[in-house]
């Protein structure tokens, strides 16, 4: 990658303390401390003193994966809900509160089932009328954003959340003397939410899918594609649901989910900034520790079949034709991963890829193309996607990837390419640990995947043995253009 500065190659060839921490990724692993609780809760903790601020990341396994038919969705709803406090943040008055929340579900649930069956207008009206009065009385109990208004107060940034397939992740950074708020507050979240404001936050929910996934060619056409590169699989499921599941989830719905998945032997906090891991122990232990251990999640049973052809969708949808293309590979963790991290940088990852020299520069069929390899706790896909140019269609630009790809067996990948993939990975990896957020990131998704937070600082030492004919052979075994899934998105008709 050019142009970057002479300082950070330095860094990356371990000529000087990198980060101004460490000489080696072992010495960084070394700084890194362990606590687990009885209840299995884990922290990491890396103590990093340039700036009185402390990051905090939980991950917690799980994600859209672990739904249901019927209940897709609730994952990442749950994680709008862990927003809105608990029985002592967000309330004038829990115990009459927990009262009106009952009434106001039983409310709902009369209406809903009375729209279902085909009630009468007049039916329906009435009912969703009562449904509303339980819900304005609800309200009135409700101390609007207090969760974030408190952390606000004290000074906190980046306090924010996500969902994947495989982990819910909760992020905030802090002053370093706020640490002792954070537990609390975090632990009282985990051990004591109160899902409120729920009817009107699962419509912000619904209109965040029709902006982003319904109204938008783009996304529409990207969940299409996703449904049909895993036939079995939960991972062949949109993340934000589907639009009827939605529609008839009900709070006790996701307290179950809660329940059962958010464990305390399924997150890990990962603590990196000014702080001394002596110190914040006793701490965590007295905050965290008072979480009941619960028992282990049940299994994912399901497994992607092996494809035994070409999975394909084609939509005329939107004004800017685009292609996804991928290949099944392997889950995280496999001997394989790094590979195929490696093979995709090489093939289509920056202006000096084969892809990008070839499709955009020299033959300029697409403005854009792109290879990646995203491995996930249970599959992983070996991707490409593009955008054609003007008067270029998705299935030329198909064609077009299809013949690079098959003229690796003519022209093999070179040391020089793979050199250069490798620094790209140095680079990835010396974004994430310069930053409180990029490591903790990486420590607590990590610690709960499936080879461990220490498998992070092995990286740079396992690229370096990796030869072009580990690529090749990789190429060889798991691009095979009669297993492929693809997505067509041309233009649509007028």
């Amino acid at each position: 990658m050019k142009n970057l500065p002479r300082i950070l190659f330095a860094i990356l060839a371990g000529s000087i303390p990198f980060m101004g921490i460490a000489d080696t990724y072992t010495e960084i692993e070394e700084r890194v401390v362990e606590h687990e609780l009885r209840n299995g809760m884990r922290f990491l903790i890396f103590e990093r003193h340039e700036a009185p601020l402390v990051s905090m990341v939980i991950a917690v396994k799980a994600g859209a994966v672990n739904e249901v038919t019927n209940k897709t969705g609730i994952a990442h709803f749950l994680e709008h809900l862990a927003f809105k406090g608990t029985q002592t943040i967000g309330t004038k008055n829990y115990r009459a509160e927990r009262k009106v929340l009952k009434e106001l579900d039983a409310a709902f649930k009369a209406y809903h089932k009375a729209e279902q069956e085909g009630a009468d207008s007049e039916v329906l009206e009435t009912l969703y009328a009562e449904f509303k009065q339980r819900q304005e009385k609800a309200s009135s109990y409700i101390v609007q954003g207090e969760l974030s208004e408190i952390y606000d107060r004290n000074g906190a940034t980046r306090f924010n959340a996500s969902t994947g397939y495989d982990y819910t992740t909760y992020i905030i950074t802090l002053p370093s003397n706020r640490f002792e708020l954070w537990c609390g507050m975090e632990s009282d979240r985990m051990a004591n939410p109160v899902f409120r404001e729920f009817y009107s936050e699962r419509d912000v929910i619904l209109e965040e899918r029709r902006m982003r996934t319904d109204n938008s060619p783009r996304g529409l056409f990207f969940e299409e594609y996703r449904s049909v590169s895993y036939k079995a699989h939960p991972y062949g499921q949109p993340i934000l649901g589907h639009l009827s599941d939605m529609e008839n989830l009900y709070r006790q719905d996701v307290r179950a989910f809660y329940e059962t998945y958010y464990v305390p032997q399924h997150m890990t906090a990962a603590i990196v900034g000014d702080v001394n891991a002596e110190e914040i122990i006793p701490l965590i232990d007295k905050y965290f520790g008072r979480i009941p251990k619960r028992p282990d999640p049940p299994g994912l049973i399901t497994k992607e079949p092996e494809q035994p052809g070409v999975r394909r969708v084609q939509m005329h949808i939107g004004r800017q034709p685009r292609l996804y293309m991928g290949f099944s590979t392997v889950p995280e963790g496999h001997e394989d991963e790094l590979v195929l991290d490696l093979l995709a940088s090489v093939l289509g990852q920056g202006r000096t890829s084969r892809l990008y020299r070839s499709l955009v520069e020299e033959r300029k069929l697409a403005s854009s193309v792109r290879a990646g390899h995203t491995t996930m706790l249970y599959a992983g896909q070996l991707g490409f996607s593009g955008t054609p140019i003007e008067g270029v269609t998705a299935a030329e630009l198909e064609e077009a990837v299809l013949g690079e790809l098959a003229e690796l067996k003519e022209n093999p990948i070179t040391e020089e390419e793979l050199d250069a993939a490798r620094a790209r990975w140095k680079v990835r990896i010396y974004t994430y640990l310069s930053s409180n957020l990029g490591m903790g990131y990486m420590l607590a998704q990590g610690d709960q995947g499936n080879t461990g937070w220490q498998d992070i600082f092995r990286i740079p030492e396992r690229a370096e043995k990796i030869t072009p004919q580990d690529l090749m052979d990789a190429a060889e075994r798991y691009i095979d253009p009669d297993k492929r899934s693809v997505g067509l998105m041309e233009v649509a008709n007028d």
